[in-house]
């Protein structure tokens, strides 16, 4: 699943029944490379994330999360959290560990049971998304090709 068709998506909790928000934008981690949490736009004036552990099922029409108290505000993640701001991918340079640009990433390919990073999709065409080393504030660095 292409990460771009999932935002905007319902968050829907299990234990309520209730829309906790909506898909705003993803955090990835390397190894192994995956999504490691959900932002989301909620109601009020900041937007709160959900770590990819407490997602229930990812379906194609809403996302459904155990309880609405596995939400955490955004603001009080800390920087050297997977589920940080920093870690959003989309719309940074990618780079080679040796230095080399490969485009700007544009959207991730993802399993939606598991998490796992399949393909990096960039302004210069896609990349296997197991060559993923590390997210910044400033780009994702990825393994050079072999």
């Amino acid at each position: 699943m292409r990460f771009s068709s999932a935002q905007g998506r319902s968050v829907v909790a299990v234990s309520t029944a209730e829309t906790v928000g909506t898909i705003a934008a993803c955090t990835v981690a390397p190894s192994p490379p995956r999504v490691s949490a959900l932002r989301l736009k909620t109601r009020g004036h900041s937007g709160h994330v959900v770590a990819w552990r407490d997602v229930q099922s990812f379906g194609k029409d809403a996302v459904t999360v155990r309880s609405a108290d596995r939400l955490e505000p955004e603001k009080e993640v800390d920087s050297d959290q997977e589920a940080h701001k920093s870690h959003d991918p989309v719309g940074k340079p990618v780079i080679t560990e040796t230095g080399e640009s490969q485009g700007t990433l544009q959207d991730i390919d993802f399993d939606s049971e598991n998490g796992h990073i399949h393909t990096l999709i960039t302004t210069d065409g896609q990349l296997p998304g197991d060559r993923l080393l590390s997210v910044g504030n400033f780009a994702l660095i990825i393994s050079h090709p072999e």
